[in-house]
């Protein structure tokens, strides 16, 4: 693979303004390669390439069927490389193989979905009278800023340019810091579906700076944006003062209910998919359980003995969806996940099995998957992708409606890190 990622301008592969970021493998600790990173000049550029593309006409003048074409081709050129995709993408995000795999094809799935749904977007006529003539017609927003996370980057580029540019709209793409390599390949698909140049324009910055330009730039027209709650409401202060539509997902807790009856072969392969997928790093993880109180040891058994067992290790090495589980995005992400586990049995928490770094392997980026009881829950308002298994009573349905995210609530909890 290249040592050297560059940022996609108007047609071009540029350097960065703002110098270079590393890109490390979350596997092995070891340098990945440098990432090009963009400065607000850079930033400038991007979008007045895309704005040039907008009011050209060249994305709205063709017949709709014409553009979902393009938009397909985009998805077929992803799965015509995704062997050589999925790989770079298993290094910079740590994930297993068959989850990067997995990703890859989900990400053309978006093109191949919304662009069909090019000739779909009809507007109205509306009856006032015989001296009315009253209809709608959609229009694209003009250009649109999509600020991707760390955690999904195929996926969640994917998601927002597919519905970009099915609707006409030209796009500027802000990449994850720290996983940024494999945007070069949409970079790549849309010349290859005959784009023109500045049409997709996709740059690595620092949120902070490049990321925070971006999003309030005078010629951005609408805004996408997958994060943190903080940043999120940072980005749609920035958005209301140009009068601006945001997209915003900002994640949140998602719990399982398991009732008394439940089937525990269907719980467990929940479990495994619900909070180790992508080593439990995705906003919508089923990150709590809250179980019936006859079952609830049965339940603790079951989730510790899945946490056990689960092999945890360099993310390409591992090409099968299995009980398995690639390396966390960073070191920080690790101690941090580490420092809640030791803080929780601080304050009472039982550690079952696991809750530290994984063989005391200073550059691998994973923590032994754990389960932990505790009477109070000081972690469960924590973004760290947990599993929190709660004790209720299945009979009281507003106990299990509830979502409770507090630090002293008095109640059982079991906790599972899927880190």
């Amino acid at each position: 693979m290249k040592d050297y990622w560059q940022n996609y301008i108007d047609g071009k592969f540029v350097d960065g303004g703002a110098g270079v970021i590393q890109v490390d493998n979350p596997g092995t600790g070891e340098k990945l390669a440098d990432q090009a990173i963009a400065d607000n000049a850079d930033v400038d550029k991007a979008v007045s390439a895309a704005k040039r593309v907008h009011e050209s006409g060249f994305l709205t003048n063709m017949r709709p069927v014409e553009r979902a074409r393009m938009v397909k081709k985009i998805g077929a050129y992803l799965l015509e490389n995704l062997e050589e995709i999925a790989p770079l993408l298993s290094m910079e995000a740590g994930k297993t193989l068959f989850e990067a795999k997995f990703e890859v094809t989900n990400a053309a799935r978006y093109f191949e979905y919304y662009g069909n749904q090019a000739e779909t977007l009809e507007g109205r006529s509306i009856p006032l009278g015989s001296a009315y003539y009253d209809f709608t017609s959609y229009e694209p927003y003009g250009v649109s800023a999509q600020v991707i996370p760390w955690n999904f980057p195929m996926e969640m580029t994917a998601r927002s340019l597919s519905t970009g540019l099915t609707t006409g709209n030209a796009c500027v793409i802000k990449s994850p810091e720290l996983t940024p390599i494999t945007q070069y390949f949409f970079a790549k698909a849309a010349e290859a579906a005959d784009f023109p140049a500045g049409t997709v324009n996709i740059i690595c910055g620092i949120g902070g700076t490049a990321g925070e330009y971006l999003c309030s730039h005078k010629n951005i027209n609408q805004i996408a944006f997958t994060g943190s709650v903080k940043t999120g409401s940072a980005i749609a202060t920035a958005a209301a003062k140009n009068i601006v539509t945001t997209v915003l997902e900002l994640g949140g807790k998602s719990a399982g209910i398991v009732y008394e009856d439940a089937s525990m072969t269907n719980l467990r392969e929940n479990i495994r998919k619900g909070i180790f997928f992508n080593a439990g790093q995705v906003c919508s993880a089923m990150s709590r359980l809250i179980v019936h109180e006859k079952i609830y040891e049965e339940v603790v058994g079951l989730a510790e003995e899945i946490a056990k067992n689960m092999s945890v290790g360099i993310g390409i090495e591992r090409d099968e969806f299995a009980n398995n589980m690639g390396a966390m995005i960073s070191l920080k992400q690790r101690d941090r996940a580490v420092s809640i586990c030791d803080e929780a049995q601080k304050q009472g928490a039982k550690a079952v099995t696991g809750a530290r770094k994984l063989n005391n392997i200073e550059n691998l980026n994973v923590v032994e998957p754990i389960s932990a009881y505790h009477k109070e829950c000081p972690t469960c308002g924590a973004k760290l992708f947990p599993v929190v298994h709660e004790k209720i009573d299945k009979n009281d349905p507003e106990e299990s409606k509830a979502d409770k995210v507090c630090h002293c609530c008095g109640k059982k909890f079991m906790v599972l890190f899927g880190c």
